[in-house]
């Protein structure tokens, strides 16, 4: 990467930062290592949404200024000690978003309550406080993260977050907030199930090769599977593979998932459109959404298929009255997923799903053993169900309305953690379940 490059994906990755949330004002920094061995850095106390590319100045790995007329960030020294001393680490994230800090105010780390720690390791550590901008503070962050971990949080300060790139540096820094609040929530109504070590190394070498940021620009072959998909096939596709790729946006952008997290699929026939594995859901365009077969061969489209492919196509084999599921970390039903508590009858909008939304327990994302425990949790009775320590997943005839399901889980969810935190919910009593079961068999998911 140039300097000129180096220095746009500062700019673009601090406005990002903002807009996301990850941080206020001029708190925070991002930099990124260029092929020559120097780093573009934030600029020191300027508004993210005003940085432009010129502003980004360019410093040596000791932190001495090259290039600019700005000064580095203040917290230049965290920066450059973890690029010179890391060699897997080209990008640093420096952000304050709220939840993470919390658990920092406190010094505690954040426990592995759902799946997508192993972003960062086996939990999220904290960094003993030292005075920002010190030597001492860049000296406990790399003591702090060694070389097993690709994130720490800082005692009373905020977050720290590393990547091979800026992309997934960003990612780690989405999915360190993401796993604090899913922790927060569990924790402000009971105590979450932890995953055990065993399975947390298990996550973390299948981590190691997950592909998180494929760009619109790496699209491999056509799958070779002897199995021919004809051009009026893939026609007659079209608007299942638009639809996947309409609803993956939106689950993004309503606050259903964060970075690449979750898959959406369609079924034509015996073919189904699912969502490619490990792309951003903005650059995902009809023509990158997969093409599997209901036993999940990938038949056509040159893009990998999510890898929880198993998880739709049983469902679509099995539940004739599915025709699109939706599955997503939102962060309510999440957090239900992380206590392994199904999410009860508080409010009557949970009629979506069924009487209550159950608990499908706990399997390795991707697994045939996971998409097993889905289907039967899911039953004949179910739209939906929780995933413990994971997410949710929603099924519907399309795919409008298995996102339909999902937002009423998420709401519901919601609905139901904020009246535990204020006192005992009140439970809609069977018969009315019933009544209202019988009423949403005919709802139109329109009105």
């Amino acid at each position: 990467m140039t300097d000129q490059s180096a220095q746009r994906v500062v700019s673009e990755l601090g406005r990002r930062m903002l807009a996301d949330g990850l941080t206020k004002g001029t708190g925070g920094n991002v930099s990124v290592k260029t092929d020559d061995g120097t780093v573009a850095i934030s600029p020191s106390g300027m508004p993210y949404d005003e940085i432009k590319p010129d502003d980004v100045p360019i410093v040596d790995v000791d932190g001495t200024r090259l290039e600019g007329d700005r000064e580095p960030s203040s917290e230049f020294r965290m920066h450059t000690d973890i690029l010179r001393e890391r060699e897997d680490v080209g990008a640093v994230v420096h952000n304050h978003s709220p939840y993470a800090s919390t658990f920092a105010s406190i010094g505690e780390a954040v426990g592995p309550s759902h799946y997508l720690i192993a972003f960062i390791g086996d939990e999220i550590p904290v960094a003993p406080y030292e005075t920002y901008g010190t030597a001492e503070l860049a000296e406990v962050a790399l003591e702090t993260l060694g070389e097993e971990y690709n994130a720490c949080l800082l005692e009373n300060h905020g977050v720290l977050a590393t990547g091979a790139t800026a992309e997934a540096a960003y990612e780690v820094a989405l999915m360190v907030e993401y796993c604090a609040r899913i922790h927060y929530h569990a924790l402000s109504i009971g105590e979450p199930s932890l995953l055990d070590d065993a399975e947390i190394d298990t996550l973390l070498e299948r981590f190691a090769d997950y592909g998180q940021s494929q760009s619109a620009d790496d699209a491999g072959a056509e799958p070779d599977t002897g199995v021919s998909v004809s051009a009026d096939r893939l026609t007659d596709l079209r608007s299942d593979r638009e639809a996947v790729s309409e609803f993956g946006r939106k689950m993004l952008h309503q606050g259903l998932t964060e970075g690449t997290g979750g898959n959406i699929s369609s079924q034509h026939g015996d073919l189904v459109a699912i969502s490619p594995s490990g792309m951003p859901y903005d650059e995902i365009e009809p023509e990158d959404v997969s093409i599997v077969d209901l036993q999940g061969e990938h038949v056509a489209g040159k893009r990998e298929p999510s890898s929880e492919f198993r998880m739709h196509t049983d469902i679509l084999r099995e539940r004739e009255d599915v025709g699109a599921v939706v599955h997503n970390h939102s962060p309510y039903a999440s957090a239900f997923a992380s206590l392994n508590e199904p999410i009860e009858a508080s409010h009557y909008l949970i009629a979506f799903a069924g009487d209550q939304i159950p608990v499908a327990p706990y399997e390795t994302y991707g697994t045939a053993e996971l998409a097993e425990v889905a289907l039967e949790t899911l039953g004949e009775a179910y739209n939906a169900c929780l995933l413990e320590n994971h997410g949710v997943l929603a099924t519907g005839e399309t795919v409008e309305e298995a996102f339909e399901v999902a937002l009423m889980v998420e709401y519901c969810a919601r609905i139901h953690y904020q009246a535990r935190n204020i006192g005992e919910p009140n439970l809609l009593p069977d018969e009315e379940i019933d009544t209202l079961l019988d009423r949403f068999a005919d709802y139109g998911q329109d009105h």
